[in-house]
């Protein structure tokens, strides 16, 4: 049994380190989740992040692969070692710092209530008796949660896929959706009659996510260091925002690998 034990340990590390053994990085996407990733009409990866993922596997000597995934399976992905890393807009925080690790942020961001034009919400206050939508396991469903008492929000109802949400919210079924900024910014313009009705400062970083400790992670954060430095990440922000990324932001800052506090 222990023989059997050992062997059965030794094929689990096989399959979990596979992934990059042969000069390859798997990379997890919620692959509905533009400007950040998407698949085209053909089915080819686009967006800000896989820009950085694909850059960052090429200067660390990799290719990379691109698998789609729903948003809440990325976590236990990385942690199995199903991906190597996983990408999607994953903000950086302390409850998810101590199960997971990530590279250095490369994007900063706020929090958003989207809503149709008519809206009467004006102030987060204003969203006292009011149903609102989230995507589910995202910082945004976080948000909603903490402040729906506070905020006398009378319901918060979870999503598994944004357009969803903004589906519910352009019929009226719902007020609004609470998520992040840019990503509904971009989503809005493709659906007609939305806007963003409040902004909510969150504070929150955008980075690669990995299991524990992967051993790839400094070697994929040295090529972000190295992409902010030389300007190809603030290219990259330009590309799909159309404009140059702030000055002391993480998009150009180089940071250290984050730690749980």
């Amino acid at each position: 049994m222990f023989k059997k034990a050992l062997m059965a340990a030794a094929a689990f590390t096989m399959m979990v380190s596979s992934a990059f053994a042969d000069g390859k990085i798997i990379v997890g996407s919620y692959a509905a989740n533009p400007p950040w990733e998407f698949q085209n009409e053909s089915g080819t990866f686009e967006g800000f992040e896989i820009d950085v993922a694909t850059e960052a596997a090429k200067r660390a000597g990799m290719e990379v692969e691109f698998q789609p995934l729903g948003f809440q399976a990325l976590f236990a992905a990385t942690s199995s070692g199903r991906i190597d890393f996983a990408i999607s807009s994953i903000s950086i925080n302390n409850d998810r710092l101590k199960t997971q690790s990530f590279t250095q942020p490369y994007y900063d961001s706020d929090g958003t209530i989207v809503g149709k034009d008519g809206s009467s919400v004006k102030t987060l206050e204003d969203l006292k008796g009011k149903v609102i939508g989230v995507v589910a396991a995202t910082t945004g469903e976080a948000w909603a949660k903490e402040n729906a008492d506070k905020l006398g929000i009378s319901e918060v109802k979870s999503y598994a896929a944004q357009q969803d949400l903004l589906l519910d919210v352009q019929n009226g079924r719902i007020e609004g959706g609470a998520g992040e900024l840019a990503g509904f910014q971009y989503a809005i313009q493709k659906v007609p009659g939305l806007k963003i009705l409040v902004r909510i400062p969150t504070g929150e970083r955008f980075a690669m996510m990995a299991k524990k400790d992967h051993e790839l992670l400094p070697k994929i954060n040295d090529a972000i260091s190295a992409m902010k430095t030389d300007g190809t990440l603030a290219a990259i922000h330009k590309k799909w925002f159309g404009a140059e990324p702030d000055a002391g932001t993480s998009t150009v800052t180089v940071m250290p690998i984050p730690a749980a506090q």
